[in-house]
């Protein structure tokens, strides 16, 4: 879009035309038509992301809470106990290494 005042173009996108609530012709649209088709991208990318770590987090639970259900020898035949697995779900997304250092470290005992 030219001005008329400068010899310079200012791009204009789509979200600075939203905010200041101006109509303008398609054509002045398409210098910054790759930058709002990327950061549509950018946020489906996100969201799929997003997506992705709430199955990860949600199967994390469910896998800790069914080992919870075991009993206490079994537990043990997998080299931890009832505290080993509350103390890595307090951990959260670090539970698996955190129970893999109390299996190593209860199996060298």
């Amino acid at each position: 879009m030219s001005n008329p005042n400068t010899s310079y173009t200012t791009i204009v996108s789509a979200a600075d035309v939203r905010a200041s609530n101006l109509v303008l012709h398609p054509s002045t649209l398409r210098e910054g038509r790759s930058h709002v088709a990327a950061e549509r991208a950018n946020l489906f990318v996100a969201f799929a992301l997003w997506i992705a770590k709430a199955q990860t987090a949600r199967s994390r639970r469910t896998t800790l809470a069914s080992l919870l259900e075991l009993d206490y020898a079994r537990l043990e035949d997998l080299g931890i106990s009832r505290d080993d697995l509350i103390q890595a779900m307090a951990a959260n997304a670090q539970a698996g290494p955190i129970l893999h250092a109390i299996r190593a470290r209860n199996s060298s005992v």
